[in-house]
């Protein structure tokens, strides 16, 4: 599950999947998890009945994979996997402080950084940029090869500016070695580089977007990001 910061600009493109929905509802349905002795079969279940919830959440159905993540509760046991879910749905939902809950119960489990990372997107969904800067630096402390968690770091820092900035600027670009297709990257990239002046790099990133269309969109929303900053810092 891919969860990285994208600025408003960058969701321009929406995917249709009604249909995709549809057809994880009804085999969720078909595997309601049983309150039965575990047993190599049901664990196999299991696991799948969460994939096909993740699934869920990646389609953006909060509401619905916290119903059957409710349901699956009833009967099964709590696993990190289970918790991490939870986490995710619920802070798509904006239960900010119930997802900070489940997210902190992964510490010391397999999906702690996972959790730091949700941690961190709490905190900037609320605008507290250096809470969210410390846990997506301890995300990236544990999985330091994982992109999205250096893409999130890059985009707390590029918020608190400053000092910051030449931090948000390594931590994205290698984030962008590691997935040089990520558009997310590469927009915050561009963000960051023009609010650090470096008008010629930040061309340079444009410059391999295909689409002129793209590309000019790209570049006015970040010009007038940089602006309105600008102009909040001088106020």
């Amino acid at each position: 599950m891919r969860k990285s910061f994208l600025l408003p600009l960058f969701c321009m493109v929406g995917l249709v999947l009604g249909a995709c929905d549809k057809q994880n509802m009804d085999m969720l349905a078909s595997l309601t998890p049983q309150s039965e002795d575990n047993t190599s079969s049901q664990s196999s279940t299991d696991t799948l009945y969460l994939t096909l919830v993740e699934g869920l959440i990646d389609q953006g159905r909060y509401r619905a994979a916290l119903g059957y993540l409710d349901q699956y509760a009833v009967g099964q046991p709590k696993t990190p996997h289970f918790t991490f879910l939870r986490g995710e749905a619920l802070l798509g939902v904006d239960r900010y402080d119930d997802a900070i809950q489940s997210f902190a119960e992964l510490k010391g489990t397999e999906f702690e950084a996972a959790g730091y990372n949700g941690l961190g997107r709490v905190e900037a969904t609320r605008e507290h940029w250096a809470e969210a800067e410390q846990n997506f630096l301890l995300a990236v402390s544990d999985r330091p090869s994982n992109a999205d968690y250096l893409n999130n770091l890059g985009f707390a820092q590029l918020h608190l500016g400053d000092g910051s900035l030449s931090k948000a600027e390594f931590n994205l670009r290698q984030a962008q070695e590691i997935d040089p297709v990520s558009t997310s990257i590469r927009n915050n990239l561009v963000l960051v580089l023009m609010t650090e002046g470096k008008e010629d790099e930040a061309r340079r990133v444009l410059d391999n977007i295909a689409v002129p269309s793209e590309r000019a969109a790209v570049q006015k929303f970040a010009a007038d990001w940089v602006q309105s900053r600008q102009k909040r810092s001088v106020e």
